[in-house]
Protein backbone atom coordinates (compact mmCIF):
# COMPACT_ATOMS: atom_id res chain seq x y z
CA UNK A 1 0.00 0.00 0.00
CA UNK A 2 0.84 3.67 -0.24
CA UNK A 3 2.00 5.76 2.71
CA UNK A 4 0.26 8.97 3.82
CA UNK A 5 1.83 10.99 6.67
CA UNK A 6 3.52 7.81 7.88
CA UNK A 7 0.30 5.81 8.13
CA UNK A 8 -0.42 2.69 6.13
CA UNK A 9 -3.39 2.56 3.74
CA UNK A 10 -5.00 -0.85 3.33
CA UNK A 11 -7.65 -1.85 0.79
CA UNK A 12 -10.24 -4.29 2.07
CA UNK A 13 -13.91 -5.28 2.07
CA UNK A 14 -14.32 -5.32 -1.67
CA UNK A 15 -18.01 -5.53 -2.56
CA UNK A 16 -19.00 -6.15 -6.21
CA UNK A 17 -22.42 -4.59 -5.60
CA UNK A 18 -20.97 -1.27 -4.44
CA UNK A 19 -17.88 -1.13 -6.66
CA UNK A 20 -15.00 -0.71 -4.20
CA UNK A 21 -15.08 0.22 -0.52
CA UNK A 22 -11.74 1.38 0.82
CA UNK A 23 -11.09 1.46 4.58
CA UNK A 24 -8.18 3.71 5.47
CA UNK A 25 -6.66 3.87 8.92
CA UNK A 26 -4.77 7.04 9.78
CA UNK A 27 -4.48 9.53 12.60
CA UNK A 28 -4.36 13.31 12.19
CA UNK A 29 -2.90 15.68 9.65
CA UNK A 30 -4.11 17.29 6.41
CA UNK A 31 -6.47 15.60 3.98
CA UNK A 32 -6.18 16.19 0.23
CA UNK A 33 -7.40 14.14 -2.75
CA UNK A 34 -3.92 14.30 -4.29
CA UNK A 35 -2.92 11.73 -1.69
CA UNK A 36 -5.29 9.16 -3.16
CA UNK A 37 -5.34 7.92 -6.72
CA UNK A 38 -8.61 6.06 -7.19
CA UNK A 39 -9.48 4.60 -10.55
CA UNK A 40 -12.83 3.03 -9.73
CA UNK A 41 -16.05 4.51 -8.42
CA UNK A 42 -15.61 4.11 -4.68
CA UNK A 43 -16.82 4.59 -1.15
CA UNK A 44 -13.91 5.55 1.06
CA UNK A 45 -13.83 5.26 4.88
CA UNK A 46 -11.26 6.65 7.30
CA UNK A 47 -11.90 4.52 10.36
CA UNK A 48 -9.57 5.98 12.99
CA UNK A 49 -9.15 9.67 12.18
CA UNK A 50 -10.18 11.72 15.22
CA UNK A 51 -8.83 15.13 14.22
CA UNK A 52 -7.52 16.89 11.14
CA UNK A 53 -5.66 20.15 10.74
CA UNK A 54 -7.40 20.79 7.45
CA UNK A 55 -9.55 19.09 4.84
CA UNK A 56 -8.83 20.49 1.38
CA UNK A 57 -10.57 18.85 -1.52
CA UNK A 58 -10.32 21.86 -3.74
CA UNK A 59 -10.02 22.27 -7.49
CA UNK A 60 -10.17 25.36 -9.66
CA UNK A 61 -12.45 23.73 -12.22
CA UNK A 62 -14.63 20.58 -12.40
CA UNK A 63 -12.72 17.41 -11.56
CA UNK A 64 -13.67 13.76 -11.09
CA UNK A 65 -11.85 11.79 -8.39
CA UNK A 66 -14.10 8.69 -8.62
CA UNK A 67 -14.75 8.87 -4.86
CA UNK A 68 -18.52 8.92 -4.44
CA UNK A 69 -19.08 8.45 -0.69
CA UNK A 70 -16.68 9.74 1.93
CA UNK A 71 -16.97 8.49 5.54
CA UNK A 72 -15.25 9.72 8.70
CA UNK A 73 -16.88 7.58 11.42
CA UNK A 74 -14.52 8.77 14.22
CA UNK A 75 -13.71 12.35 13.20
CA UNK A 76 -14.28 14.79 16.08
CA UNK A 77 -12.86 18.10 14.80
CA UNK A 78 -11.22 19.87 11.89
CA UNK A 79 -9.05 22.61 13.33
CA UNK A 80 -8.60 24.89 10.34
CA UNK A 81 -10.62 24.42 7.20
CA UNK A 82 -13.07 22.09 5.53
CA UNK A 83 -13.05 22.95 1.85
CA UNK A 84 -14.63 20.91 -0.95
CA UNK A 85 -14.78 22.64 -4.32
CA UNK A 86 -15.45 21.49 -7.91
CA UNK A 87 -15.45 17.82 -6.89
CA UNK A 88 -17.89 16.28 -9.39
CA UNK A 89 -17.73 12.65 -8.26
CA UNK A 90 -18.57 13.06 -4.60
CA UNK A 91 -22.24 12.52 -3.74
CA UNK A 92 -22.18 12.10 0.03
CA UNK A 93 -19.99 13.03 3.00
CA UNK A 94 -20.66 11.48 6.41
CA UNK A 95 -19.03 12.52 9.67
CA UNK A 96 -21.46 11.41 12.40
CA UNK A 97 -19.23 12.46 15.35
CA UNK A 98 -17.80 15.71 13.97
CA UNK A 99 -18.40 18.46 16.58
CA UNK A 100 -16.39 21.47 15.41
CA UNK A 101 -14.84 22.91 12.26
CA UNK A 102 -12.73 25.92 11.47
CA UNK A 103 -13.52 27.66 8.20
CA UNK A 104 -16.23 25.82 6.28
CA UNK A 105 -16.87 25.81 2.50
CA UNK A 106 -18.61 23.23 0.31
CA UNK A 107 -19.01 24.95 -3.06
CA UNK A 108 -19.67 24.02 -6.70
CA UNK A 109 -19.88 20.27 -6.37
CA UNK A 110 -22.31 17.53 -7.37
CA UNK A 111 -22.73 16.51 -3.74
CA UNK A 112 -26.21 15.35 -2.71
CA UNK A 113 -25.93 14.85 1.07
CA UNK A 114 -23.97 16.60 3.82
CA UNK A 115 -24.37 14.63 7.04
CA UNK A 116 -22.83 16.29 10.10
CA UNK A 117 -25.46 15.46 12.75
CA UNK A 118 -23.17 16.17 15.74
CA UNK A 119 -21.68 19.45 14.49
CA UNK A 120 -22.12 22.06 17.24
CA UNK A 121 -20.26 25.07 15.88
CA UNK A 122 -17.92 26.31 13.19
CA UNK A 123 -16.07 29.54 12.52
CA UNK A 124 -16.46 32.12 9.79
CA UNK A 125 -14.05 34.91 8.93
CA UNK A 126 -10.59 35.82 7.72
CA UNK A 127 -11.08 34.51 4.21
CA UNK A 128 -12.03 35.62 0.73
CA UNK A 129 -14.35 35.67 -1.11
CA UNK A 130 -16.59 33.36 0.95
CA UNK A 131 -15.79 32.94 4.63
CA UNK A 132 -18.25 30.12 5.14
CA UNK A 133 -20.55 28.75 2.49
CA UNK A 134 -22.57 26.03 0.85
CA UNK A 135 -22.88 27.49 -2.62
CA UNK A 136 -23.63 26.24 -6.10
CA UNK A 137 -24.27 22.56 -5.44
CA UNK A 138 -27.05 21.85 -7.97
CA UNK A 139 -27.78 18.28 -6.78
CA UNK A 140 -27.70 18.92 -3.02
CA UNK A 141 -30.91 17.62 -1.43
CA UNK A 142 -30.13 17.41 2.29
CA UNK A 143 -28.00 19.07 4.95
CA UNK A 144 -27.98 17.51 8.40
CA UNK A 145 -26.93 20.18 10.92
CA UNK A 146 -29.25 18.90 13.63
CA UNK A 147 -26.85 19.75 16.50
CA UNK A 148 -25.53 23.07 15.16
CA UNK A 149 -25.92 25.72 17.88
CA UNK A 150 -23.45 28.46 17.05
CA UNK A 151 -21.56 30.01 14.17
CA UNK A 152 -18.55 31.95 15.44
CA UNK A 153 -16.51 34.71 13.84
CA UNK A 154 -17.60 37.46 11.47
CA UNK A 155 -18.78 38.18 7.92
CA UNK A 156 -21.18 35.70 6.28
CA UNK A 157 -22.25 32.09 6.13
CA UNK A 158 -23.94 31.70 2.74
CA UNK A 159 -26.32 28.97 1.68
CA UNK A 160 -27.13 29.78 -1.92
CA UNK A 161 -27.68 28.45 -5.43
CA UNK A 162 -28.30 24.89 -4.27
CA UNK A 163 -31.07 24.26 -6.73
CA UNK A 164 -32.32 20.84 -5.58
CA UNK A 165 -32.52 21.73 -1.89
CA UNK A 166 -36.16 21.80 -0.75
CA UNK A 167 -36.04 22.03 3.04
CA UNK A 168 -33.70 23.58 5.58
CA UNK A 169 -34.08 22.65 9.24
CA UNK A 170 -31.94 24.07 12.03
CA UNK A 171 -32.95 22.13 15.12
CA UNK A 172 -30.64 23.96 17.53
CA UNK A 173 -29.11 27.00 15.81
CA UNK A 174 -29.55 30.08 18.00
CA UNK A 175 -26.33 32.11 17.98
CA UNK A 176 -24.32 33.86 15.27
CA UNK A 177 -23.15 36.80 17.45
CA UNK A 178 -19.99 36.10 19.44
CA UNK A 179 -19.42 39.71 20.62
CA UNK A 180 -19.81 43.31 19.48
CA UNK A 181 -17.07 42.98 16.85
CA UNK A 182 -17.69 39.41 15.73
CA UNK A 183 -20.99 38.36 14.29
CA UNK A 184 -21.93 36.24 11.32
CA UNK A 185 -24.83 36.92 9.00
CA UNK A 186 -26.47 33.68 7.90
CA UNK A 187 -27.61 34.47 4.38
CA UNK A 188 -29.97 31.99 2.67
CA UNK A 189 -30.67 33.07 -0.90
CA UNK A 190 -31.18 32.01 -4.53
CA UNK A 191 -32.03 28.39 -3.80
CA UNK A 192 -34.46 27.73 -6.65
CA UNK A 193 -36.46 24.80 -5.18
CA UNK A 194 -36.27 25.67 -1.49
CA UNK A 195 -39.79 25.42 -0.02
CA UNK A 196 -39.44 25.68 3.76
CA UNK A 197 -37.08 26.92 6.48
CA UNK A 198 -37.53 25.88 10.10
CA UNK A 199 -35.59 27.04 13.17
CA UNK A 200 -36.50 24.94 16.19
CA UNK A 201 -34.10 25.99 18.94
CA UNK A 202 -35.53 26.61 22.41
CA UNK A 203 -32.53 28.81 23.35
CA UNK A 204 -32.62 32.60 23.19
CA UNK A 205 -31.79 33.90 19.72
CA UNK A 206 -28.65 35.90 19.01
CA UNK A 207 -29.05 35.73 15.24
CA UNK A 208 -28.25 37.85 12.23
CA UNK A 209 -30.31 36.10 9.57
CA UNK A 210 -31.22 37.07 6.00
CA UNK A 211 -33.62 34.99 3.91
CA UNK A 212 -34.02 36.46 0.44
CA UNK A 213 -34.61 35.74 -3.23
CA UNK A 214 -35.64 32.11 -2.84
CA UNK A 215 -38.28 31.92 -5.59
CA UNK A 216 -40.21 28.82 -4.41
CA UNK A 217 -39.97 29.37 -0.66
CA UNK A 218 -43.47 28.94 0.84
CA UNK A 219 -43.03 29.16 4.61
CA UNK A 220 -40.58 30.21 7.29
CA UNK A 221 -41.26 28.98 10.83
CA UNK A 222 -39.59 29.77 14.14
CA UNK A 223 -40.52 27.24 16.83
CA UNK A 224 -39.83 26.95 20.55
CA UNK A 225 -37.64 29.99 21.28
CA UNK A 226 -39.36 32.70 23.32
CA UNK A 227 -36.73 35.46 23.48
CA UNK A 228 -34.70 37.26 20.79
CA UNK A 229 -31.78 38.85 22.62
CA UNK A 230 -29.74 40.44 19.83
CA UNK A 231 -29.62 40.48 16.06
CA UNK A 232 -31.51 41.09 12.88
CA UNK A 233 -33.96 39.10 10.77
CA UNK A 234 -34.78 40.13 7.22
CA UNK A 235 -37.11 38.04 5.09
CA UNK A 236 -37.08 39.74 1.73
CA UNK A 237 -37.97 39.27 -1.95
CA UNK A 238 -39.13 35.67 -1.77
CA UNK A 239 -41.67 35.68 -4.59
CA UNK A 240 -43.70 32.61 -3.49
CA UNK A 241 -43.52 33.06 0.27
CA UNK A 242 -46.97 32.76 1.86
CA UNK A 243 -46.47 32.20 5.58
CA UNK A 244 -44.13 33.48 8.30
CA UNK A 245 -44.77 32.15 11.78
CA UNK A 246 -43.23 32.72 15.21
CA UNK A 247 -45.05 30.15 17.29
CA UNK A 248 -43.58 30.86 20.74
CA UNK A 249 -41.78 34.21 20.44
CA UNK A 250 -42.71 36.42 23.41
CA UNK A 251 -40.11 39.12 23.75
CA UNK A 252 -36.88 40.75 22.62
CA UNK A 253 -33.99 42.25 24.52
CA UNK A 254 -32.70 45.77 24.58
CA UNK A 255 -30.25 47.61 26.81
CA UNK A 256 -29.71 51.32 26.25
CA UNK A 257 -26.38 52.10 24.56
CA UNK A 258 -25.63 48.42 23.99
CA UNK A 259 -23.04 47.68 21.33
CA UNK A 260 -24.43 44.43 19.99
CA UNK A 261 -27.12 44.78 17.34
CA UNK A 262 -30.55 45.29 18.95
CA UNK A 263 -33.24 42.95 17.61
CA UNK A 264 -35.16 43.88 14.48
CA UNK A 265 -37.72 41.99 12.42
CA UNK A 266 -37.99 43.16 8.82
CA UNK A 267 -40.40 41.64 6.30
CA UNK A 268 -40.32 43.30 2.91
CA UNK A 269 -40.93 42.72 -0.78
CA UNK A 270 -42.61 39.33 -0.44
CA UNK A 271 -45.40 39.77 -3.02
CA UNK A 272 -47.42 36.63 -2.08
CA UNK A 273 -47.13 36.82 1.70
CA UNK A 274 -50.56 36.08 3.14
CA UNK A 275 -49.92 35.24 6.79
CA UNK A 276 -47.64 36.82 9.39
CA UNK A 277 -48.15 35.21 12.80
CA UNK A 278 -46.77 36.61 16.03
CA UNK A 279 -49.60 35.35 18.18
CA UNK A 280 -47.91 35.46 21.60
CA UNK A 281 -45.42 38.31 21.08
CA UNK A 282 -45.59 40.84 23.94
CA UNK A 283 -42.77 43.22 23.07
CA UNK A 284 -40.11 43.73 20.43
CA UNK A 285 -37.44 46.31 19.76
CA UNK A 286 -38.15 47.13 16.12
CA UNK A 287 -40.59 45.77 13.51
CA UNK A 288 -40.76 46.77 9.84
CA UNK A 289 -43.37 45.41 7.42
CA UNK A 290 -43.26 46.89 3.94
CA UNK A 291 -43.97 46.17 0.29
CA UNK A 292 -45.84 42.89 0.84
CA UNK A 293 -48.63 43.51 -1.62
CA UNK A 294 -50.77 40.41 -0.85
CA UNK A 295 -50.67 40.62 2.94
CA UNK A 296 -54.32 41.08 4.01
CA UNK A 297 -53.99 41.62 7.76
CA UNK A 298 -51.61 42.08 10.66
CA UNK A 299 -52.95 40.81 13.96
CA UNK A 300 -50.62 40.79 16.96
CA UNK A 301 -53.08 40.05 19.78
CA UNK A 302 -50.68 40.20 22.74
CA UNK A 303 -48.14 42.86 21.86
CA UNK A 304 -47.75 45.58 24.52
CA UNK A 305 -44.65 47.55 23.50
CA UNK A 306 -42.53 48.32 20.46
CA UNK A 307 -39.34 49.69 21.99
CA UNK A 308 -38.11 51.68 18.99
CA UNK A 309 -40.05 51.68 15.70
CA UNK A 310 -43.18 50.16 14.27
CA UNK A 311 -43.09 50.78 10.52
CA UNK A 312 -45.85 49.52 8.21
CA UNK A 313 -45.80 50.90 4.69
CA UNK A 314 -46.54 50.18 1.04
CA UNK A 315 -48.60 47.04 1.65
CA UNK A 316 -51.13 47.50 -1.12
CA UNK A 317 -53.85 45.05 0.01
CA UNK A 318 -53.41 45.34 3.76
CA UNK A 319 -56.86 46.17 5.11
CA UNK A 320 -56.66 45.23 8.81
CA UNK A 321 -54.19 45.96 11.60
CA UNK A 322 -55.21 44.83 15.06
CA UNK A 323 -52.88 45.35 18.03
CA UNK A 324 -55.49 45.80 20.77
CA UNK A 325 -53.04 45.64 23.70
CA UNK A 326 -50.27 47.84 22.27
CA UNK A 327 -49.57 50.63 24.78
CA UNK A 328 -46.34 52.34 23.69
CA UNK A 329 -43.91 52.68 20.80
CA UNK A 330 -40.43 54.14 21.05
CA UNK A 331 -40.11 54.00 24.82
CA UNK A 332 -36.40 53.17 24.83
CA UNK A 333 -35.14 55.61 22.20
CA UNK A 334 -36.18 59.22 21.82
CA UNK A 335 -34.67 60.10 18.45
CA UNK A 336 -36.77 58.24 15.93
CA UNK A 337 -40.20 58.14 14.31
CA UNK A 338 -41.61 55.33 16.39
CA UNK A 339 -45.04 54.93 14.73
CA UNK A 340 -44.96 55.14 10.93
CA UNK A 341 -47.85 54.10 8.68
CA UNK A 342 -47.50 55.17 5.08
CA UNK A 343 -49.09 54.21 1.75
CA UNK A 344 -51.17 51.25 2.85
CA UNK A 345 -53.88 51.98 0.29
CA UNK A 346 -56.49 49.49 1.52
CA UNK A 347 -56.14 49.96 5.27
CA UNK A 348 -59.57 50.63 6.80
CA UNK A 349 -59.84 48.45 9.90
CA UNK A 350 -57.57 49.19 12.86
CA UNK A 351 -57.60 48.36 16.54
CA UNK A 352 -55.16 50.30 18.71
CA UNK A 353 -57.55 50.68 21.63
CA UNK A 354 -54.78 50.59 24.26
CA UNK A 355 -52.26 52.81 22.46
CA UNK A 356 -51.38 55.50 24.98
CA UNK A 357 -47.91 56.87 24.19
CA UNK A 358 -45.93 57.29 20.96
CA UNK A 359 -42.49 58.78 21.48
CA UNK A 360 -40.83 61.42 19.31
CA UNK A 361 -43.13 61.42 16.30
CA UNK A 362 -46.10 59.73 14.69
CA UNK A 363 -46.65 59.59 10.92
CA UNK A 364 -49.92 58.62 9.26
CA UNK A 365 -49.79 59.47 5.58
CA UNK A 366 -51.21 58.24 2.27
CA UNK A 367 -53.47 55.57 3.75
CA UNK A 368 -56.40 56.44 1.51
CA UNK A 369 -59.05 54.35 3.33
CA UNK A 370 -57.99 55.13 6.89
CA UNK A 371 -60.12 57.25 9.23
CA UNK A 372 -57.86 58.65 11.94
CA UNK A 373 -60.79 59.00 14.31
CA UNK A 374 -60.46 55.24 14.78
CA UNK A 375 -57.40 55.91 16.94
CA UNK A 376 -58.09 56.36 20.68
CA UNK A 377 -58.50 59.91 21.97
CA UNK A 378 -56.18 59.39 24.95
CA UNK A 379 -53.18 58.82 22.66
CA UNK A 380 -50.29 61.24 23.13
CA UNK A 381 -47.16 61.80 21.07
CA UNK A 382 -44.33 62.77 23.42
CA UNK A 383 -40.69 63.72 23.29
CA UNK A 384 -39.97 62.52 26.82
CA UNK A 385 -42.54 62.29 29.57
CA UNK A 386 -40.06 62.37 32.45
CA UNK A 387 -37.64 65.28 32.34
CA UNK A 388 -39.38 66.98 29.42
CA UNK A 389 -43.15 67.11 28.93
CA UNK A 390 -42.98 68.57 25.41
CA UNK A 391 -45.37 66.99 22.93
CA UNK A 392 -43.80 65.26 19.95
CA UNK A 393 -44.49 65.67 16.24
CA UNK A 394 -47.60 64.49 14.40
CA UNK A 395 -47.41 64.11 10.62
CA UNK A 396 -50.84 63.53 9.07
CA UNK A 397 -51.81 63.85 5.41
CA UNK A 398 -53.75 62.24 2.56
CA UNK A 399 -55.73 59.72 4.60
CA UNK A 400 -59.46 59.20 4.15
CA UNK A 401 -60.13 61.34 7.26
CA UNK A 402 -57.22 63.36 8.58
CA UNK A 403 -58.96 64.79 11.63
CA UNK A 404 -58.24 63.13 14.97
CA UNK A 405 -59.13 63.47 18.64
CA UNK A 406 -55.82 62.52 20.25
CA UNK A 407 -53.14 64.90 21.62
CA UNK A 408 -55.68 66.76 23.77
CA UNK A 409 -54.00 67.99 27.01
CA UNK A 410 -57.35 67.99 28.81
CA UNK A 411 -57.39 64.19 28.50
CA UNK A 412 -54.16 63.71 30.46
CA UNK A 413 -55.23 61.71 33.52
CA UNK A 414 -54.53 63.20 36.96
CA UNK A 415 -51.60 62.02 39.08
CA UNK A 416 -52.54 59.76 41.97
CA UNK A 417 -50.12 59.38 44.89
CA UNK A 418 -51.00 57.20 47.87
CA UNK A 419 -48.99 57.40 51.10
CA UNK A 420 -48.22 54.17 52.98
CA UNK A 421 -48.97 54.22 56.72
CA UNK A 422 -45.92 54.37 58.99
CA UNK A 423 -44.52 51.09 60.32
CA UNK A 424 -41.43 49.84 62.18
CA UNK A 425 -41.62 52.97 64.32
CA UNK A 426 -38.85 53.53 66.88
CA UNK A 427 -37.67 56.57 68.84
CA UNK A 428 -35.36 57.69 66.00
CA UNK A 429 -36.79 56.39 62.73
CA UNK A 430 -39.79 54.89 60.92
CA UNK A 431 -40.67 53.42 57.55
CA UNK A 432 -43.28 54.40 55.01
CA UNK A 433 -43.51 54.57 51.23
CA UNK A 434 -45.89 55.35 48.43
CA UNK A 435 -47.61 54.24 45.28
CA UNK A 436 -47.64 56.56 42.26
CA UNK A 437 -49.97 56.23 39.28
CA UNK A 438 -49.19 58.84 36.64
CA UNK A 439 -49.26 59.50 32.91
CA UNK A 440 -45.78 61.04 33.24
CA UNK A 441 -42.69 59.38 34.65
CA UNK A 442 -41.38 60.64 37.97
CA UNK A 443 -37.75 61.79 37.93
CA UNK A 444 -37.67 61.49 41.73
CA UNK A 445 -39.95 60.18 44.47
CA UNK A 446 -39.98 59.54 48.21
CA UNK A 447 -41.55 60.66 51.48
CA UNK A 448 -41.37 64.09 53.16
CA UNK A 449 -41.95 64.64 56.91
CA UNK A 450 -42.16 67.38 59.50
CA UNK A 451 -43.48 68.16 62.97
CA UNK A 452 -45.87 70.56 61.21
CA UNK A 453 -48.71 69.69 58.79
CA UNK A 454 -48.30 69.89 55.00
CA UNK A 455 -44.55 69.19 54.78
CA UNK A 456 -42.77 70.03 51.50
CA UNK A 457 -39.42 69.06 50.01
CA UNK A 458 -38.44 72.74 49.82
CA UNK A 459 -38.70 73.24 53.60
CA UNK A 460 -38.54 69.87 55.34
CA UNK A 461 -36.72 66.54 55.54
CA UNK A 462 -37.39 64.10 52.71
CA UNK A 463 -36.15 60.79 51.37
CA UNK A 464 -35.27 60.00 47.75
CA UNK A 465 -36.29 56.56 46.59
CA UNK A 466 -35.44 56.29 42.92
CA UNK A 467 -37.55 57.38 39.97
CA UNK A 468 -40.48 56.30 37.78
CA UNK A 469 -43.89 55.26 39.08
CA UNK A 470 -45.31 52.34 41.03
CA UNK A 471 -44.73 51.35 44.64
CA UNK A 472 -41.65 52.02 46.76
CA UNK A 473 -40.43 51.97 50.39
CA UNK A 474 -38.90 54.86 52.35
CA UNK A 475 -37.13 55.52 55.62
CA UNK A 476 -37.81 58.57 57.82
CA UNK A 477 -34.77 59.28 59.98
CA UNK A 478 -33.23 61.80 62.45
CA UNK A 479 -36.48 61.75 64.40
CA UNK A 480 -36.97 62.92 67.97
CA UNK A 481 -38.41 60.59 70.65
CA UNK A 482 -42.03 60.88 71.70
CA UNK A 483 -42.82 63.34 68.89
CA UNK A 484 -45.71 63.53 66.45
CA UNK A 485 -44.71 63.73 62.77
CA UNK A 486 -46.74 64.55 59.68
CA UNK A 487 -45.67 62.86 56.45
CA UNK A 488 -46.76 62.25 52.88
CA UNK A 489 -45.44 60.62 49.73
CA UNK A 490 -44.32 62.83 46.86
CA UNK A 491 -43.27 62.56 43.23
CA UNK A 492 -41.58 65.07 40.93
CA UNK A 493 -41.98 65.03 37.16
CA UNK A 494 -41.41 67.53 34.36
CA UNK A 495 -44.42 69.56 35.52
CA UNK A 496 -43.38 69.93 39.16
CA UNK A 497 -43.79 68.28 42.58
CA UNK A 498 -46.97 66.43 43.57
CA UNK A 499 -47.95 65.18 47.03
CA UNK A 500 -50.07 62.32 48.28
CA UNK A 501 -52.39 62.13 51.25
CA UNK A 502 -50.99 63.26 54.59
CA UNK A 503 -50.68 60.83 57.53
CA UNK A 504 -49.10 61.07 60.99
CA UNK A 505 -47.43 58.94 63.68
CA UNK A 506 -45.71 59.41 67.05
CA UNK A 507 -42.21 58.11 67.77
CA UNK A 508 -41.50 55.92 70.76
CA UNK A 509 -40.15 57.50 73.96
Amino acid sequence: GDTVYGNQIAIANEDPNRNHIYNFSTESGDFSPENYTITTTSEITFQNIISLRSFNWKYQSPNYSNIVILNFPSLDRIERQLYISYEYSLREINAPKLREIGQFNIDYNNIEQINFPSLEFFKSGGCSPNCASIIGNPKLISIDFSSLRQIKGYNEFKISDNNSLKNLVFENLSDTMENENNYVSLNIYNNELLESINLNSSDDYRLYLIIQDNPTLKNVTFNNSTFWEYGFLRISSNSSLEDISFKDMISSGYIKNQILIPPELRFNNNPNLKSLKLDVLEDFYKITIENNESLPEIIFPEILTIHKNLTIQNNANLSKIHMPKLETTGDKVYNSNSFYFNSNQSLNDINFDSLHKVYTSLTLENNQQLDLNDFPCNLFVLVNDGLDCTFGDINVSNNLVDSYCFQDPSLIPPIDIQTVAAFNISSEQAQSGGTITSFTKMKSRGVVWSTSPNPTIENDFFSENGSLNGSYDSYMYNLQPNTTYYFRAYGEDCNGVFYGNELQFTTLP
